[in-house]
């Protein structure tokens, strides 16, 4: 999917949240209609206010005496209609987007069902949703709620549809993850050890946190480009940096890698300006030559 511009977002929220315009354009699914034909199908107070406001954004066009859908509007009836819910209906990542879809603030510690909620926004900024973003830890802003009686991180859709560019994950050639494994030497990033398991070839900037789709061409990659991006690391401690990561992008504090209280560039707050840059679980190479060299300084 590619992205939506501003303009066409806003024209098919007010569409979707009038009645009125939802049922003339579902009352033209067959075919055009006079001015007539729409009074009697519709229960609508003006026909010819909604019609005009339609024609001018071009989602009708008229022929005569008789109107009928363009291709666009074609489109915004459609977006303005469908059920965009991308989980299977009962599961929790339903509920999750149902309480969503309203597009208000919802808090994530009380009124979201689910106990990962950034897995959720995970998934849907995959589908090309896009969230209300005003303090740049994340996806949301943490506000006071009044059910917790406390201040959490609250989420907010800003439409009830996708408008954003869906993000896809490459395929990656096993002739590439042997490459890196043979690059590192087969040793996991956190400890050096070299495990008997095969090691897992992670990328450093975790997928939670991707605004874009990759496109990495990984055959003609550098050494230097390899490390810049991944490493490796066993299947265990891929699981614990993903935990760590959603931690992060759930309250907008970087976790300490490892226990250790330590970065080498910014701080515990997450900022967007220099994203995962110097964090432990990041790039350890780098937070333990730095840590080091301070100690040693």
């Amino acid at each position: 999917m590619t992205g939506m511009d501003d303009e066409t977002a806003e024209l098919i929220r007010t569409v979707r949240t009038d009645h009125d315009r939802t049922a003339l354009l579902a009352a033209l699914e067959t075919g055009a209609k006079t001015v007539t034909g729409l009074r009697e199908a519709l229960d609508a107070t003006d026909v010819e206010a909604i019609l005009s406001a339609l024609v001018d954004d071009g989602v009708v066009e008229a022929d005569g005496g008789a109107y009928e859908r363009t291709e666009f509007g074609d489109r915004v009836h459609k977006y303005a209609t469908a059920d965009w819910n991308p989980s299977n209906e009962g599961t929790k990542r339903a509920a999750t987007f149902e309480i969503l879809a309203d597009c208000e603030w919802h808090c994530s510690a009380c009124e979201l069902p689910s106990s990962q909620p950034a897995k959720d926004i995970q998934m849907l900024r995959k589908e090309g949703f896009e969230f209300v973003q005003n303090t740049g830890q994340g996806q949301g802003d943490y506000l006071h709620c009044e059910t917790c009686d406390a201040t959490t991180f609250h989420r907010k859709l800003k439409y009830a549809f996708p408008t954003g560019q869906s993000i896809t994950r490459q395929g990656m050639p096993d002739s590439f993850k042997r490459r890196v494994r043979d690059l590192y030497d087969h040793r996991d990033a956190f400890d050096g050890s070299s495990p008997s398991t095969t090691l897992e070839v992670d990328h450093r900037v975790p997928e939670i946190r991707w605004e874009t789709s990759e496109d990495f061409d990984y055959e003609s990659m550098t050494g230097e480009e390899i490390a810049e991006h991944f490493q490796i690391l066993t299947r265990s401690h891929n699981l614990l940096k993903s935990r760590k990561c959603e931690s992060c992008v759930e309250n907008g504090e970087r976790p300490p890698f490892l226990g250790i209280e330590y970065y080498y560039e910014g701080s515990a707050a997450y900022d967007e300006s220099i994203g995962c840059v110097g964090c432990g679980w990041y790039n350890p190479q780098e937070w333990r030559a730095s840590l080091h060299a301070e100690l040693d300084g």
